[in-house]
């Protein structure tokens, strides 16, 4: 008997699809080999950009990232104590099972 399904879990067992699925409720269709480092910079270029494009001066350009510093250092808090608490309730569930 071939047990595919085991594979397919093995498969799955991944922080980015894990990630994914904790925020989304999808699965991802493929992994991202990149470092952080490399996501981060790739998925913040346009951004990064459209807000020089639009600012007027080095000073407003400054508020801007200021401001925008302010509201990712917000999610990025937030979502890690979210993170945290899910890890904690996962391990109490692996710790009492039978």
């Amino acid at each position: 008997m071939e047990h595919k399904y085991i594979n397919e879990m093995l498969a799955r067992a991944d922080l980015q699809q894990f990630c994914e699925f904790l925020i989304s409720g999808l699965e991802l269709c493929e992994i991202d080999k990149l470092t952080y480092s490399e996501r981060l910079n790739k998925e913040s270029k346009l951004m990064e950009k459209r807000i020089k494009n639009i600012s007027k001066n080095e000073e407003e350009l400054d508020k801007i990232f200021s401001e925008f510093s302010d509201a990712t250092d917000a999610y990025m808090h937030v979502f890690t104590e979210i993170g945290m608490k899910i890890g904690a309730k996962l391990m109490v569930q692996l710790l009492c099972q039978d």
